[in-house]
């Protein structure tokens, strides 16, 4: 035991300067030493090895189904690179001060937000739009491991849950109590949350159709969040969301009951706000119209769906 002990007094870290060449991919760190070899102080290392495995998979699926260019694979590199050298940059200086200070384990063992990891964003990827920031990131000082602020969601960033959404429409008719965002995501396909107030129920309906004619279902799952207020019957919804061709539109409608969706997702009251979540759990776009997502899916699928 004070062998291992002794062996962490003076960590080794390593990183990848490439998380892909040709085939070749790495993922993980630590115990396996693939991308990242670091102290254990903090306790990060199999939490970003899951997200690198998380980043990667969704990738290498639609690349692999000739869904999405290989090009696509570059983006595993400029999306989780930022993310682990802050992570061991930071973890390094941690390690420092523990061992100036003489911290004891108590000490050693307490958490900053940030460690929670539920800040780790990727604003700065190729991949993501964001018609709702002036800039790129969101800011010039951009921190690819940064912490949650309420109030505030940027495409890049991980995505919020909100529970209590009550079913007003269902694609398969079997209508739930209540349900909730993460149960909808899925890592097998993106999935598009379009808010709207019932006002603009029509043009909703212009967007989804348009949508469907452009990108293959399979690939993408559609819902509409109404705001809590809704209170026009269930029935009355559908009948406005056929598509003119006697086809009900494949769409999941619900009610925001408890606001958890229209807070957590930063939306204005009135306003229509598009938010595209990606396989795994990250904001993909955040736009106003099927322009902003046209942009967003080219990044992703290149011209292979349109």
């Amino acid at each position: 035991m004070q062998k291992f002990a002794h062996l962490w007094t003076r960590p080794n870290i390593r990183m990848v300067n490439k998380f892909s060449v040709g085939r070749a991919i790495v993922a993980g760190g630590m115990d396996v030493a693939f991308v990242q070899l670091h102290s254990p102080v903090g306790g990060q290392g199999l939490n970003s090895a899951i997200q690198d495995a998380f980043n990667i998979a969704w990738i290498i699926a639609l690349v692999y189904k000739a869904l999405s260019p290989a090009s696509l694979l570059d983006t595993y590199t400029t999306e989780r690179l930022p993310v682990i050298a802050e992570m061991l940059c930071r973890f390094r200086m941690a390690t420092a001060t523990q061992k100036s200070t003489g911290s004891n384990l108590e000490r050693a063992m307490r958490r900053k937000k940030n460690v929670y990891m539920l800040g780790v964003n990727h604003r700065s990827s190729p991949i993501v739009v964001d018609k709702f920031v002036s800039t790129p990131g969101g800011s010039v000082a951009h921190r690819a491991y940064g912490e949650v602020r309420e109030g505030v969601l940027q495409a890049g960033d991980r995505t919020p849950d909100a529970p209590s959404l009550v079913p007003v429409i269902t694609p398969n008719r079997e209508m739930a109590a209540s349900t909730r965002l993460f149960d909808i995501f899925a890592s097998t396909h993106h999935t598009i949350i379009i808010f709207a107030p019932p006002l603009a129920v029509p043009a909703v309906q212009s967007m989804i159709v348009t949508l469907q004619k452009v990108i293959p279902k399979e690939l993408v799952k559609r819902v509409v969040v109404l705001p809590g207020s809704h209170s026009e019957p269930g029935g009355h919804v559908e009948s406005r969301m056929s598509s003119g061709e006697d086809e009900t539109i494949d769409v999941q409608v619900l009610v925001d009951q408890a606001g958890h969706a229209y807070r957590g997702y930063v939306v204005e009251e009135g306003g229509i706000k598009i938010v595209v979540v990606r396989p795994d759990g990250v904001v993909g776009a955040i736009v106003r119209s099927v322009a902003g997502l046209k942009r967003c899916f080219d990044g992703v699928f290149g011209r292979r769906v349109h």
